[in-house]
Order: structure tokens, then sequence, then C-alpha cells
């Protein structure tokens, strides 16, 4: 279907997937999704890092978000030592996606990792209207100084609440500047995120072949912070874990830095 073909490695395991109804894109509109990827990925290695040979899917979106998933990149173009976890395929020529998941049932080995998944495809009732934006018009990252798996929950959080319910991130954090989320489920703990606009020097937006692209960075936040963002702002938040120097690094072990 597509050249860029990646091994895939599905969340918290490796798995066989079984799909229903399931649609791919045909000639011209797959010269246009390989072209809006090609232009993505070409910018993802020039200003973050290069891209690993496995992209990492969550079995229950494979059948809505085919030619889309999560990459953990060594952010070596931003800075040594950082890496990113980003959605790669919210921006598709294919999306927003107008298919949603029924019937999903996944199994698990003793471990909890999934050994396989079944599902059925149906079309939804309304989808996000087309715009100006590609895709969605956005993708999402976290950026952080360790390679570990926690950060790949957020990333599935986030896909579920774009692709299954339909929330538009990107409007919410340009209404309020910026989105306070707590409380988002990470292996046996939480994190509170708060979700904004890319911040230069890190890059900011793209132009891809279907429309404009942002980046949307989340980055952890302790419960004062989140407490202090609500009645002071989180575009004030967000200014002051900059001048701080922490910027939109996420460690789950810092301090706070107000009080």
């Amino acid at each position: 279907m597509f050249k860029n073909i990646k091994f895939v490695k599905f969340l918290l395991g490796l798995t066989v997937l079984t799909v229903s109804t399931l649609g791919f894109t045909k000639g011209s509109e797959e010269k246009e999704w390989q072209h809006v990827y090609d232009v993505r990925e070409a910018f993802y290695e020039k200003n973050i890092g290069k891209l690993p040979n496995d992209i990492m899917k969550a079995a229950h979106l494979f059948g809505i978000w085919p030619g889309g998933g999560f990459y953990v990149i060594p952010a070596d173009k931003i800075n040594k030592g950082l890496w990113v976890y980003s959605t790669f395929g919210f921006s598709n020529a294919d999306m927003p996606t107008d298919m949603k998941a029924a019937n999903v049932k996944v199994e698990h080995d003793n471990q909890g990792r999934v050994t396989s998944a079944s599902l059925k495809l149906e079309k939804k009732n309304k989808t996000i209207p087309s715009s100006k934006k590609a895709g969605y018009g956005y993708e999402i990252l976290m950026i952080t100084k360790e390679n570990a798996e926690w950060p790949l929950w957020f990333m599935q959080w986030s896909a579920n609440i774009v692709l299954v319910n339909d929330v538009d991130l990107l409007a919410r954090v340009e209404k309020n500047n910026g989105l306070t989320v707590e409380a988002i489920p990470v292996g046996n703990g939480t994190i509170n995120v708060l979700i904004a606009k890319a911040q230069k020097p890190l890059p900011t937006s793209l132009t891809l072949p279907n429309g404009n692209m942002q980046f949307l960075i989340a980055t952890v936040i302790t419960e004062q912070e989140m407490q202090w963002s609500i009645e002071n702002g989180h575009a004030a938040l967000l200014e002051k874990l900059i001048d701080s120097g922490i910027g939109q690094i996420s460690d789950c072990n810092r301090s706070s830095i107000v009080k």
C-alpha cells in the first residue's frame, strides 16, 4: 500500500490484529497520502531526529488510523539526551477519520501485554469538518530526558480522545491559550499535563501538501502548578516554565516551580 512500511510494534506487546470492513486509500489518494508522509518525515528528521524503524500502534485504533501511530525519537536535533514521543498521523491525508471501532476484543498474556485483538469498523454519524488544516491540524509531542514506557500511555490517551471521542485539542488550546488535564493514567500512576503550542526553539509548525500542521506539546506539571494555572491562566504557567529553564520538557520527579 505505502512505500514507508515500518515494523509495527503494538503498545505493551506484539499482537495479531483482525479487522473487518477495513478500507485503504487507492490511486491518487494513495499518492497524496504518501506525499504528506514524506514531507512530514523529512521535517521530523531535520528538526527533531531520525525516525526509528518501528512504529508503535494501539491495537484498537489500527482500523480507524491505519497509517498512523507513535514514534519514540532520539531528539538529537533538539538537544542531545532528549527523547520525543510523538503521534505520527493526525495530519495524514485520510484524516479526520470517518470510522469508529466497535466490538473491540483484546487479549493479554499473564504480564499484561497484548497478544491479539479484533474489532469491527463502523461509519461515524458525524466527523470533524475538513478545513485548511492537514488532517486534524496537529501532532502531539511529549519531550523527556529518558527513554521510558510511561509517555506511551499518554500517547495512547491522546489518540483515544482525538480519534475515538472526537475532541478537537487544537481548538481548545487556541481558545484557552493552552489546556490542562489532570490524573491521566500512566502505568500504575497518573500525571497532570499542560498542553500548549510548541514554543521556539522547538519546531512549531509546518505546511504539508494537505494543509497546515501545528505541534502541540504536552508537559507534565505538578499538582501545585495545576492549581496555580486555574487562578493565573495556562499562558502564565507556560511562561513560568520557560523562565525557570524547564520549558516544555517533562519530568515526573521535578519540584514545583510555584508554591
